[in-house]
Protein backbone atom coordinates (compact mmCIF):
# COMPACT_ATOMS: atom_id res chain seq x y z
CA UNK A 1 0.00 0.00 0.00
CA UNK A 2 1.03 3.37 -0.81
CA UNK A 3 1.79 6.21 1.65
CA UNK A 4 0.65 9.54 0.44
CA UNK A 5 3.52 12.13 0.03
CA UNK A 6 2.66 15.37 1.71
CA UNK A 7 3.55 18.45 -0.76
CA UNK A 8 5.40 21.54 0.51
CA UNK A 9 3.16 23.97 1.45
CA UNK A 10 2.07 26.43 -1.64
CA UNK A 11 2.78 30.60 -0.06
CA UNK A 12 0.08 32.97 -0.46
CA UNK A 13 0.17 34.76 -4.03
CA UNK A 14 -0.11 38.74 -3.64
CA UNK A 15 -1.28 38.03 -7.54
CA UNK A 16 -4.66 36.91 -6.09
CA UNK A 17 -6.28 40.30 -5.24
CA UNK A 18 -7.66 42.16 -7.71
CA UNK A 19 -5.11 44.79 -9.37
CA UNK A 20 -5.63 48.27 -8.26
CA UNK A 21 -7.17 50.57 -10.89
CA UNK A 22 -5.49 53.18 -12.44
CA UNK A 23 -5.81 56.22 -14.22
CA UNK A 24 -3.70 58.50 -16.22
CA UNK A 25 -4.21 62.13 -17.00
CA UNK A 26 -2.91 64.39 -19.57
CA UNK A 27 -1.67 67.92 -19.48
CA UNK A 28 -1.19 68.85 -22.69
CA UNK A 29 -0.13 72.50 -21.87
CA UNK A 30 2.73 71.13 -19.45
CA UNK A 31 5.99 70.71 -21.47
CA UNK A 32 5.48 74.38 -22.90
CA UNK A 33 4.73 75.66 -19.57
CA UNK A 34 7.89 74.04 -18.32
CA UNK A 35 9.92 75.25 -20.85
CA UNK A 36 8.58 78.82 -20.49
CA UNK A 37 9.24 78.90 -16.53
CA UNK A 38 12.65 77.68 -17.36
CA UNK A 39 13.30 80.78 -19.72
CA UNK A 40 12.11 82.72 -17.59
CA UNK A 41 14.31 81.33 -15.33
CA UNK A 42 17.57 81.88 -17.60
CA UNK A 43 16.57 85.11 -17.96
CA UNK A 44 16.48 85.88 -14.53
CA UNK A 45 19.73 83.95 -14.08
CA UNK A 46 17.96 82.13 -11.45
CA UNK A 47 18.91 78.58 -11.34
CA UNK A 48 21.57 78.59 -13.92
CA UNK A 49 24.36 76.55 -13.72
CA UNK A 50 26.78 77.42 -16.45
CA UNK A 51 27.81 80.29 -18.60
CA UNK A 52 28.55 80.18 -22.24
CA UNK A 53 31.63 82.85 -23.37
CA UNK A 54 30.57 83.03 -27.37
CA UNK A 55 32.62 86.67 -29.00
CA UNK A 56 32.96 88.04 -25.58
CA UNK A 57 29.27 87.65 -24.44
CA UNK A 58 28.51 85.91 -21.19
CA UNK A 59 25.08 84.01 -21.69
CA UNK A 60 23.83 81.75 -18.43
CA UNK A 61 22.04 78.52 -19.31
CA UNK A 62 20.77 75.85 -17.80
CA UNK A 63 23.10 72.07 -18.12
CA UNK A 64 19.80 69.99 -18.95
CA UNK A 65 18.68 71.79 -21.32
CA UNK A 66 21.13 72.13 -23.74
CA UNK A 67 22.25 68.35 -23.12
CA UNK A 68 18.83 67.88 -24.17
CA UNK A 69 18.58 70.50 -26.91
CA UNK A 70 22.37 69.56 -28.48
CA UNK A 71 24.60 66.36 -28.94
CA UNK A 72 27.42 69.10 -29.01
CA UNK A 73 26.62 70.53 -25.80
CA UNK A 74 25.76 67.08 -24.54
CA UNK A 75 28.93 65.71 -25.14
CA UNK A 76 30.83 68.83 -23.91
CA UNK A 77 29.17 69.04 -21.04
CA UNK A 78 29.04 64.87 -20.31
CA UNK A 79 33.17 65.22 -20.31
CA UNK A 80 33.45 67.54 -17.44
CA UNK A 81 31.55 69.74 -14.99
CA UNK A 82 33.40 73.15 -16.04
CA UNK A 83 30.43 75.97 -14.99
CA UNK A 84 31.70 78.22 -17.86
CA UNK A 85 32.03 76.89 -21.69
CA UNK A 86 33.75 78.74 -24.56
CA UNK A 87 32.06 78.43 -27.82
CA UNK A 88 34.45 78.12 -31.19
CA UNK A 89 35.42 81.74 -32.62
CA UNK A 90 33.21 81.09 -35.57
CA UNK A 91 30.18 80.62 -33.65
CA UNK A 92 28.61 83.89 -34.04
CA UNK A 93 26.68 85.72 -31.28
CA UNK A 94 23.33 87.19 -31.84
CA UNK A 95 23.08 83.55 -34.24
CA UNK A 96 24.09 81.39 -30.96
CA UNK A 97 21.73 84.19 -28.69
CA UNK A 98 18.58 83.35 -31.15
CA UNK A 99 19.24 79.43 -31.21
CA UNK A 100 19.77 79.54 -27.74
CA UNK A 101 16.40 81.37 -27.49
CA UNK A 102 15.05 78.65 -29.63
CA UNK A 103 16.01 75.92 -27.43
CA UNK A 104 13.89 77.58 -24.52
CA UNK A 105 10.59 78.48 -26.58
CA UNK A 106 10.73 76.42 -29.65
CA UNK A 107 10.66 79.66 -31.89
CA UNK A 108 13.29 80.43 -34.02
CA UNK A 109 12.40 84.83 -35.29
CA UNK A 110 15.07 86.23 -37.51
CA UNK A 111 15.66 88.57 -40.37
CA UNK A 112 16.12 86.63 -43.14
CA UNK A 113 19.84 87.32 -44.18
CA UNK A 114 20.95 85.96 -40.87
CA UNK A 115 19.72 82.55 -41.73
CA UNK A 116 22.90 81.31 -43.10
CA UNK A 117 24.37 82.16 -39.35
CA UNK A 118 22.01 80.47 -37.60
CA UNK A 119 22.48 77.54 -40.43
CA UNK A 120 25.71 77.56 -39.65
CA UNK A 121 25.59 77.74 -35.72
CA UNK A 122 22.81 75.01 -35.67
CA UNK A 123 24.99 72.95 -38.02
CA UNK A 124 27.83 73.25 -35.45
CA UNK A 125 25.86 72.46 -32.30
CA UNK A 126 24.78 69.31 -34.43
CA UNK A 127 20.84 70.87 -34.15
CA UNK A 128 19.87 68.57 -37.26
CA UNK A 129 16.10 69.82 -37.05
CA UNK A 130 16.89 73.19 -36.84
CA UNK A 131 19.60 72.74 -39.83
CA UNK A 132 17.22 71.10 -42.15
CA UNK A 133 14.75 73.79 -41.29
CA UNK A 134 17.19 76.31 -42.36
CA UNK A 135 18.24 74.49 -45.36
CA UNK A 136 14.32 74.08 -46.69
CA UNK A 137 14.04 78.00 -46.51
CA UNK A 138 17.82 78.72 -48.27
Amino acid sequence: METPTSLPPVPASPTCNPAPRTIQIEFPQHSSSLLESLNRHRLEGKFCDVSLLVQGRELRAHKAVLAAASPYFHDKLLLGDAPRLTLPSVIEADAFEGLLQLIYSGRLRLPLDALPAHLLVASGLQMWQVVDQCSEIL
